[in-house]
């Protein structure tokens, strides 16, 4: 059966929660080294999809496979962001973050060029992996963040427990994590998202994501 489009604003909601769950997941991988599988399987499979801007192909269930991030933008613009919890404070300041690299990425063509070559390498691969959180194909995708994204002038600072960040399979997890914000940013801007809809358009987002929220139960 063939899906029921999304309406615009819905598609941009569900592309902006998949930029606030790679930041959610960053934040939970660098301090407790886990993170939620279901999430994270469909932040790290939405980095492979490629092609198409249809919000359902690129992370499947919205509700269910983006709930992390639906739940982090809610308690972002639910609560005033002068006084958020410190965690949360963080959580914002990656999604920012990842907007903002994802900007700098699109300035840059031959980057552009060169990042899309190694994801149409890896979506190659992809069938030889048992799943999209597999640590070789997690690795790969670090690797392919650490060289086009992490040669930008820019970087994101992950702050955590340095126990985990130092060594084992995390590290390579949240740049992985940080490869699917920045496809998930690159797919809310193609959208019509724009840093000021974070500002202006939150109570129609927040409706958004109680709708999404209200149909999944």
């Amino acid at each position: 059966m063939t899906p029921v489009p999304v309406s615009p604003q819905r598609a941009r909601t569900l592309a902006l929660a998949g930029i606030f769950q790679a930041a959610s997941l960053a934040d939970s991988l660098a301090w407790r080294g886990h993170c939620d599988p279901v999430a994270l399987d469909a932040s790290l499979g939405s980095i492979l999809v490629m092609d198409t801007d249809d919000t359902l192909t690129i992370f499947g269930d919205g509700a269910r496979h983006l709930r992390t991030g639906l739940a982090a933008v809610e308690k972002t613009f639910f609560q005033p962001l002068r006084d958020p919890h410190p965690r949360q404070a963080e959580i914002v300041r990656y999604a920012l973050a990842l907007i903002h690299l994802e900007r700098k990425l699109a300035r840059s063509p031959q980057l552009l060029a060169t990042l899309r070559q190694r994801l149409d390498t890896a979506v190659l691969q992809r069938a030889h992996f048992a799943s999209p959180h597999d640590p070789a194909l997690v690795r790969k995708l670090a690797g392919i963040y650490v060289d086009t994204l992490g040669t930008l002038d820019f970087r994101i600072k992950v702050k955590g427990d340095k126990r985990q960040l130092q060594g084992g399979p995390v590290p390579d997890q949240v740049r992985a994590v940080l490869l699917a914000g920045v496809r998930a940013a690159w797919l809310w801007h193609r959208l019509g998202g724009r840093r000021w809809h974070l500002v202006f358009s939150r109570a129609r987002v927040l409706s958004e994501i109680r709708g999404i929220i209200r149909e999944s139960r």
